[in-house]
């Protein structure tokens, strides 16, 4: 892990970066569709400024039949603080929409805990470092859908609901520095540098339903997605001279999300393209029982179980929308 007490560490999967969420940006700009839209045909860019706080955490056993013990590392990262930007790109023809998204943030605060234990249940800890955590995210995402209208006759309000199908990348560059050793209680050591990138990524469902005053053009949407996806991380542990660098090890997993969203927009002065766009947004997800291989510097590999990977992430933005 992070000093030489540390055991090992590691498991499977490939290494993420973070622009591999940005090389879908000619998709996005050609996307979507406008948050509560009542035109024939148009298309919509949204630009918001916002602030977002993740957590993430992962346990590894102490071998692929998840014993000796069970929960042999745990690392934490919390109270991640960060600052984006998310575009949104939407187009729509009648009632058929396509709709992108894209979202970068740094990771201005936060904090890490790394573990590592004897015995079954997180039992005898023999080592714990508390840190302090850095980097960035990307986010980007696609989908298609097709709008059913609700509204009743006469009434001055628009409703109606929308399937959604689409895929989406989510990445994690996660830097830990500033170590502290808690226990045993050895303070603050030099040199930590420890990274590990995440990327989730795969198909989505959703439905979102959505209402418009055809008066003001006050609108807001609900978006609730299933996402199913596959994981994968790569870490490099600096201060561990056993390992192998730049990859110590690897994570590999399938997993599942949901997300939830909801957005507005409301016209500035009723202008009839300029709008004010505000939206709240919530995510968890998590893997399944997955795989950790770790490499070492005299190139041999060892493997155990992943046991589960957690992650949450709640933002909010507010911004500009130009609908055209």
């Amino acid at each position: 892990m992070l000093i030489n007490l540390y055991m090992y560490d590691g498991l499977a999967c490939g290494r993420v970066e973070v622009v591999m969420c940005k090389s879908i940006l000619g998709l996005v700009f050609g996307c979507a569709v406008p948050v509560m839209t009542l035109a024939d045909s148009g298309l919509s860019t949204a630009l918001q400024l916002g602030y977002r706080a993740d957590s993430l955490d992962w346990t590894i056993a102490g071998d692929i039949n998840g014993q000796n013990p069970n929960v042999l590392s745990e690392l934490q990262w919390t109270d991640l603080q960060i600052p984006q930007v998310k575009l949104d790109v939407d187009a729509y023809l009648s009632n058929f929409y396509l709709r992108g998204k894209l979202a970068y943030g740094e990771i201005h605060s936060g904090d890490n805990q790394d573990s590592d234990y004897l015995f079954d249940n997180r039992n005898g800890e023999f080592s714990r470092s508390n840190n302090a955590a850095a980097g960035e995210v990307a986010d980007a995402s696609i989908g298609f859908g097709y709008r059913f209208d609700t509204s009743d006759r006469g009434s001055k309000f628009s409703s109606y609901f929308m399937p959604m199908l689409g895929y989406s990348i989510h990445n994690q560059d996660l830097q830990t520095t500033d170590g502290f050793q808690t226990f045993p209680a050895t303070g603050a050591f030099a040199g930590l540098n420890a990274t590990y990138d995440t990327e989730w990524d795969g198909v989505w469902v959703g439905l979102v339903f959505g209402e418009a005053n055809t008066q003001t053009d006050l609108a807001l949407e609900l978006s609730m997605i299933y996402h199913d996806v596959d994981y994968q991380a790569e870490a490099d542990w600096n201060l561990r001279p056993d390992f192998a660098h730049p990859k110590s090890y690897e994570h590999l997993a399938t997993g599942h999300g949901f997300t939830l969203s909801l957005n507005g927009r409301k016209p500035i002065d009723y202008s009839k393209h300029w709008f004010w766009a505000f939206g709240i947004d919530y995510g968890r997800w998590q893997t399944r029982v997955g795989l950790d291989q770790t490499y070492f510097s005299d190139g041999s590999t060892i493997q155990t179980r992943l046991n589960r990977v957690n992650w949450e992430s709640a933002a909010i933005n507010l911004g500009l929308e130009l609908r055209m």
